[in-house]
């Protein structure tokens, strides 16, 4: 675009430099929605004589949290194998979960929070997922049932939080859903309710990107 002016009898002829084109918003950083019955490895063992369908949902969230961390992400039997590799099991358990840096350099162990006696910390939940991109959590896997720590546990990621609900990502058929929607919490159940812990597993990198 140009704009003609005459100015005490001289002519200017002045081009006005174009908009800048607006910076491109990138895309949020999601998990890969990894499913440990998956046909490709849900008949593998991933520890202690253990298949990925029987009872695989932490090793799988660990990848869905290693998928935040790596450009070329490691799917779930590779994330197993480093982990066995690096010590990180006891059987079927992975019992010693400090050790998952070890096995995968560009994730970092914060620690455990336990919520089975009291309501879950949902601030510390949602520092968590502001700071990481996600969160693995634990439920019941049966809600009318026995407590987690006697054998009734499963493992989601958590990627969004409001004060009546979260959005999870759920290992037994890698979807997301809301967490009232799932089978993990009855009807009056709220999101604290519902949540019994939290397994700090993060990208080494927090929300900077994939490397």
């Amino acid at each position: 675009m140009t704009l003609d002016l005459v100015l005490d009898g001289t002519r200017y002829v002045c081009s006005l430099a174009p908009e800048p084109e607006p910076e491109p918003v990138p895309a949020p950083v999601r998990v890969i929605g990894y499913s440990q019955r998956d046909p490709r490895w849900a008949g593998q063992v991933y520890a202690g004589n253990t298949t990925f369908a029987q009872a695989g949902c932490l090793v799988t969230c660990v990848a869905m949290i290693a998928s935040l961390a790596y450009a070329d992400a490691p799917p779930p039997p590779d994330v197993a194998r480093a982990l066995r590799d690096a010590g990180a099991f006891n059987g079927a358990l992975l019992s010693n979960p400090a050790r998952i840096p070890a096995a995968l350099a560009r994730l970092e162990w914060g620690g455990v929070a336990h919520w089975r006696a009291r309501p879950a910390d949902l601030d510390a939940l949602a520092s968590e997922i502001a700071a990481y991109g996600a969160a693995v959590c634990e439920v019941k896997w049966n809600p009318r049932g026995a407590m987690p720590q006697s054998g009734n546990q499963h493992f989601v990621i958590v990627e969004g939080l409001d004060a009546a609900d979260a959005q999870i990502v759920d290992p037994w058929d890698g979807e997301r859903k809301a967490l009232s929607e799932s089978r993990y919490r009855l009807p009056g159940w709220t999101v604290a309710r519902t949540l019994y812990g939290m397994r700090m597993v993060r990208p080494a990198t927090g929300k900077a990107g994939k490397e």
